[in-house]
């Protein structure tokens, strides 16, 4: 996956797939400040994030995102903020991502268990909702 689209430039897919809840985990760690969340836990806050928008999208089952929360909480990985952040520093840093292509957010969605795919075709509201389900606050 990675040798095939290096630089992560694939209109779909691609290597952007491994990135499955890194545009919500880097904006938990841009947010929150640098160190005060582990990479792996900023993206399993991430993950379960991005679970619930591809639930509320309807690319997953609901069923199919509660199963990627307990499969993390299982291991130990937290699934939601310790503590409330401010939604607007999150949208903001969400819109500095690598994955933002022509202003445009640009997620990776969870379809079914074990599938995913690119969208930039999101709508914002949706991706607050996410945000704030998992512990930002406006």
């Amino acid at each position: 996956m990675v040798a095939g689209d290096e630089r992560e430039t694939s209109a779909q897919g691609g290597r952007a797939l491994l990135n499955l809840g890194h545009t919500f985990g880097h904006a938990i760690e841009a947010t929150a400040g640098y160190g005060t969340y582990l990479h792996g836990e900023a993206v399993a806050i991430g993950l379960v994030m991005a679970a619930r928008l591809s639930a509320e999208l309807r690319h997953c089952t609901a069923a199919q995102a509660e199963q990627v929360e307990a499969t993390l909480k299982s291991h130990a990985l937290p699934v939601a903020l310790r503590a409330p952040l401010p939604l607007d520093p999150m949208l903001a840093a969400m819109r500095r991502d690598k994955k933002v292509r022509g202003g445009k957010l640009r997620f990776v969605l969870q379809d079914g268990i074990g599938a995913a795919s690119t969208a930039d075709d999101v709508p914002e509201d949706a991706a607050i909702r996410a945000l704030v389900a998992g512990g930002a606050v406006r």
